[in-house]
């Protein structure tokens, strides 16, 4: 039995970020029903461009952000689907949802409009740049909205000021995260009070929570956070460096006297450790080019698993840099069930798993295969009949008028 055992939720949301936040409340037990155009998704597919060895081809990314939901195509831009879309949102508990106010007003989805006819919904919206102020209306994805806008780019870029090449959706998974803890405390507030809500994040938000201590620091001293060269580390103990086996081992001694300490018993340079050059914290940073090269050599004369286990004996906090295709199969990994299988089209396959998990009981960990999202339509029959109370004949000629889409029975 799930936590939100009970809740219906009504997602009108394409791309990632919306939908995450759609894949954690199913995964505690909501019932989604996911509204898309009779085409589908726009995310629909796009993954499938890269070689993947599985035939049929699935599309991860779509199912990892999907999985566990209903698929009922609606045409939104008809006059009928928007009334058929109100009629679902009317039994909704959430309607969750990424268009932008503009487009909210043209399809008469205004949280406004929706909590008028279901006022103890709770709507939550998730856009780009927010709901007020000059960009409001403007799109966005995680590449500008959350990196680019919110100064993480320029904070870790390149030393020469490129801004780095960051990997799909970790910015609107993030967002997710954030869209989905507001829904949860105003599920929590209507519990106690009877009384919907609106919740409202954007991309641009949760950047600024996951960049919030340059942020805090700038509007504090008006200086920006630069992206530094090693050479310019506060603490060699914090940075990253090769070893022998080829891997790099990430450092993150952040005490600087007993990171010290302990990089000189680890790498046997105890001789050091209380030298004049170096024995402050302040003369190892004058001296950080001549530690960093020391630290270079002598951590290539090691092991990194021999390395990370040292620091870790002596009271440090290190790990070697993983490969993602080495993350999935590390044993962590696998005791704290970041996977969790998704039976699709005939097959399983393996998609992150939320992070984190609710359970009463110790022996709970473990979770039951995830069920894969349809094709586009894949349960608007059975939605629009069991909700809306749609016979066959109308739906037939819904269906024949443009209004909804099923999934075609060879599908």
């Amino acid at each position: 039995m799930g936590a939100l055992d009970g809740i219906r939720v009504i997602e009108i949301a394409n791309w990632a970020a919306a939908p995450s936040a759609g894949v954690l409340l199913a995964e505690q037990g909501a019932e989604v029903i996911k509204i898309e155009p009779p085409a589908g998704d726009s995310m629909r597919g796009l993954m499938q461009q890269a070689r993947v060895d599985i035939d049929p081809p699935i599309d991860h990314a779509f199912q990892f952000s999907n999985r566990d939901k209903l698929s009922v195509a609606i045409a939104l831009n008809t006059d009928r689907g928007r009334e058929l879309a109100h009629e679902l949102i009317a039994s909704a508990d959430i309607v969750l949802m990424n268009l932008i106010r503009g487009r909210r007003e043209r399809l008469g989805l205004t949280a406004e409009e929706i909590r008028e006819k279901n006022p103890s919904v709770v709507v939550g919206i998730l856009t780009g740049f927010g709901e007020v102020g000059p960009d409001a209306e403007r799109p966005g994805y995680d590449l500008t909205s959350f990196f680019a806008r919110s100064g993480l780019s320029a904070s870790v870029g390149g030393y020469d000021g490129r801004p780095p090449r960051w990997r799909a959706a970790q910015g609107d998974h993030v967002a997710g995260l954030s869209l989905y803890a507001g829904l949860v405390t105003a599920l929590l507030h209507r519990s106690t009070t009877g009384e919907g809500s609106v919740v409202e994040t954007s991309l641009l938000q949760s950047a600024a929570w996951s960049n919030a201590f340059d942020l805090t620091r700038s509007a504090a001293e008006d200086r920006p956070s630069r992206a530094k060269d090693r050479y310019g580390s506060v603490n060699v103990a914090s940075e990253a460096f090769l070893c022998a086996d080829g891997k790099y081992v990430q450092l993150s001694l952040a005490e600087p006297t007993k990171g010290w300490r302990i990089m000189c018993e680890v790498l046997g340079l105890g001789d050091l450790e209380h030298d004049d050059r170096y024995d402050s914290t302040m003369k190892r940073f004058h001296q950080m080019s001549e530690l960093i090269d020391l630290f270079d050599v002598e951590m290539a004369k090691h092991d990194s698993r021999e390395v990370v286990d040292k620091i870790t004996e002596l009271g440090g906090v290190a790990a070697v840099v993983m490969q993602s295709h080495e993350v999935v199969v590390d044993p962590q990994s696998i005791a704290v069930g970041m996977l969790r299988p998704v039976d699709v089209q005939d097959t399983t396959i393996e998609v992150v798993n939320s992070p984190f998990s609710v359970r009463q009981h110790a022996d709970q960990l473990a979770s039951s295969p995830a069920q894969g999202i349809g094709q586009p339509g894949a349960d608007t029959d059975s939605v629009l009949q069991s909700i809306l109370s749609l016979d066959d004949a109308t739906r037939d000629e819904l269906v024949a008028q443009g209004v909804i889409g099923r999934q075609p029975p060879s599908a």
